[in-house]
């Protein structure tokens, strides 16, 4: 990588960026119209909802007491001492009826709502008085609010008439107890305070830290998108990538040239927005404290934006934000034929991260290593804990939020390099589709083995088939459905692969991998099978302990295990029927279709993460990371091999051994035996000697598979058949 090349392609682009009168009104000009004017709207139309006030008619105001007074006859509203201010006592208007047609009429009253007469009616009964009187009454006396719920001022009135009468019955019981010489304590012998230990700038940074996380998420989406967009399908529409391409800077220098000038936008994008929406908040804090009433100061320290050093860590979350979402774009847009199909791209990009963001929202959500590991929620939460002032929790999840948005942005930005050295991506025309052109050369012109797209459908046929799957089985309960689950798996994960080998190529033996392996593989699968075993019971508690499982889904898998009848049908719903139908799918038509596309190690890799999805759909998310590095050890064997032989060997073994593992704890007889082998058989833990002593083994054993090549290549189409025959050698 030639860095001074990559430089002056960074300057080439920002020149030319900067250049567009599009670019500089999204980057600079609408940040400082847009929040302004959002902050001026904001404050006039609360100015506007405040100042009209709210009408509560009174019917029957005759009955009411005069010693106490409720109403205001020469202001035409409640009493002013009922209020906090003679301001907030203006908000609320009386009209006073007395009891006589037509307001003795419940739907005369009610239409009066309807018709915005008034937004709520209080009703005094006319024995009001005299049952107030009545010392020895246990009954308070009714007294009804109408309101409308669907209306929000009726709302509103309702609510704040509420206030009025509480605290008018708070002065009628002073008067009583005072007449009849109580003391205060008498009603209220518990006095309940809830006491708010936040200060004003915490309230303030409770509110901005969700706000400004979903800002800085969207405005970097934003700022990037667009600018990558313009960058590789702009410059295909322009004429201008063949001139590119001519130069003397790589592919790679080219795609980093691009990169460095989509960071800056979506960096600068996202400030500016911030910065803007900053200023604003300043501004309607000044004059939301300079309204006269205390009620309003702390009103002012919500809306007055986050301190300095809240902003600091925006700025240097925005890096790695800005970095993911840069290479996410940029890789999109580089498929992209022209600038119309590269906006098409926005729309499920935004499907996808506005769920992430939305997410951090909702209430219970907090700052944890799982969410740490999702992209754009983990960074959410970070900078939410950070406003906060939650130090202690921010500090132990930095790394674990940072490090994955990075290499999520470097595998993002690695595709968008692959995608550059494609020609068929760069110079492609436009794809028109045709239903019965396709379906010809569907039937006409099959290749030996499925390409990276149709392995990826596939992926996606059988994860929607088992989603669906998996909610017939919740709906039904998990532990009542085991041969459902394995008809399941026979259907919804061997079906598609087999189906889309026989339909869409023409050699599904090479597809499948269906040949008998030499000897030495089926030993090393036996070998490595036998030697992970004690590392992957290692790390599975870990993954629990970080990650804990419900106990509801704990208790389902328990009761699951206890419904199968015996040890052999359990080995086979659990070990033999996931081995075959998982090792023809991920390493037979997966792994295929992917090497058709990528290199065998990228190929391995990318099987082997759709395997560790795979399983967190169909059971926990503690499982993604033992059957990720499984699969990598699986996928490995399939290329060395050839075969999916070693890996349905290997698979059985490793599923049985956790079966066994659970038949040895509930027999009583063979504990003494598990004993030998586990320092603490309820968890499958292994003694400490056997877990080294596999870890070297294991160690040894991929070796020697690693160093083998040769025997992994498929064979020609012209030394097959064409159909499914009995595995044979390949010698």
């Amino acid at each position: 990588m030639r860095w001074s090349i990559v430089f002056v392609i960074f300057r080439r682009e920002v020149r030319d960026q900067v250049r567009d009168r599009r670019t500089l009104f999204m980057i600079f000009v609408l940040p400082i119209l847009l929040y302004p004017m959002l902050g001026i709207g904001v404050v006039q139309f609360s100015a506007a909802f405040e100042q009209k006030p709210r009408t509560a008619l009174v019917i029957g105001s005759e009955f009411l007491p005069t010693v106490v007074p409720l109403l205001n006859a020469e202001k035409n509203g409640f009493d002013v001492s009922l209020f906090d201010s003679p301001d907030e006592a203006s908000k609320l208007r009386v009209r006073a009826e007395p009891a006589k047609p037509p307001w003795l009429d419940a739907s005369v009253r009610e239409q009066a709502i309807r018709n915005r007469v008034a937004e709520a009616v209080v009703v005094i009964p006319p024995d009001f008085m005299k049952r107030l009187e009545e010392a020895a009454s246990s009954e308070s006396v009714e007294t009804p609010i109408l309101y409308d719920s669907t209306d929000e001022p009726s709302q509103i009135t309702n609510l704040r008439v509420k206030e009025v009468l509480s605290r008018w019955k708070k002065k009628i019981v002073s008067a009583r107890l005072e007449r009849d010489q109580k003391p205060a304590s008498y009603t209220e012998p518990i006095a309940v305070k809830s006491v708010d230990i936040a200060s004003e700038s915490e309230v303030g940074g409770s509110v901005w830290s969700r706000l400004f996380p979903f800002l800085l998420v969207m405005m970097s989406l934003t700022g990037a998108f667009y600018p990558a967009i313009d960058l590789c399908a702009g410059e295909k529409e322009r004429g201008t990538m063949e001139t590119l391409l001519i130069s003397p800077a790589s592919r790679a220098e080219i795609v980093m040239g691009k990169f460095f000038t989509v960071v800056l936008a979506s960096m600068m994008t996202a400030l500016l927005n911030l910065v803007s929406m900053g200023l604003t908040g300043i501004q309607l804090a000044n004059q939301v404290s300079g309204i006269a009433g205390g009620g309003h100061r702390r009103l002012s320290s919500v809306i007055a934006p986050p301190t300095f050093t809240a902003a600091f860590w925006m700025l240097l979350l925005l890096i790695p934000l800005s970095v993911f979402f840069s290479a996410i774009c940029l890789s999109l847009a580089v498929l992209a034929k022209s600038m119309k199909e590269g906006q098409y791209y926005m729309t499920p990009l935004y499907l996808v991260c506005l769920p992430l963001i939305f997410l951090t929202l909702a209430p219970g959500i907090e700052l944890n290593l799982f969410y740490s590991l999702v992209p754009v929620t983990g960074v959410s939460l970070l900078l939410r804990a950070l406003i906060l002032g939650d130090y202690a929790n921010a500090w132990r999840y930095f790394l674990p939020v940072l490090v994955p948005t990075i290499v999520y942005g470097a595998i993002a930005l690695r595709w968008a390099i692959d995608q550059f050295q494609r020609e068929d991506v760069l110079f492609r025309e436009a794809e028109r589709f045709e239903l019965k052109s396709w379906l010809r050369h569907l039937l006409r012109d099959k290749e030996p083995t499925p390409n990276g797209g149709e392995a990826l459908l596939c992926f996606v046929l059988m994860l929607t088939s088992a989603w669906f799957l998996i909610q017939y089985l919740t709906a039904r309960g998990l532990g009542s459905s085991t041969t459902i689950m394995a008809a399941g798996q026979v259907a919804f994960i061997l079906t598609p692969p087999l189906a889309m080998a026989f339909v869409l190529t023409s050699s599904p033996r090479r597809t499948l991998r269906l040949f008998w392996p030499k000897t030495r593989y089926l030993l090393l699968a036996i070998g490595l099978a036998f030697s992970l075993n004690p590392l992957v019971n290692e790390l599975r508690p870990r993954v629990e302990q970080l990650f804990p499982v419900s106990p509801l889904i704990k208790a389902a898998l328990d009761q699951m295990m206890t419904n199968v009848p015996s040890l052999g049908v359990a080995l086979l719903l659990f070990a033999v029927i996931p081995a075959i139908c998982e090792e023809f799918a991920f390493r037979g038509y997966i792994l295929t279709g992917l090497e058709s596309r990528y290199s065998a190690r990228s190929a391995i890799l990318l099987q082997a993460l759709l395997f560790g999805f795979l399983h967190v759909l169909l059971s926990l998310f503690q499982q993604l990371f033992n059957a990720t590095l499984l699969g990598l050890v699986l996928g490995l064997l399939a290329v060395r091999s050839g075969s999916i032989v070693p890996g349905i060997v290997f698979h059985m073994l490793n599923n049985g051994m956790a079966v066994l593992l659970g038949s040895w704890i509930s027999d009583p007889s063979t504990q003494r035996v598990a004993n030998w082998f586990y320092r603490d058989p309820k968890q499958g833990l292994f003694h400490y000697g056997i877990v080294v002593a596999g870890g070297i083994a294991s160690v040894y054993l991929i070796a020697l598979l690693s160093r083998a090549s040769g025997e992994g290549k498929l064979k020609p189409p012209s030394s097959e058949s064409g159909s499914l025959e009995a595995l044979h050698s390949l010698n």
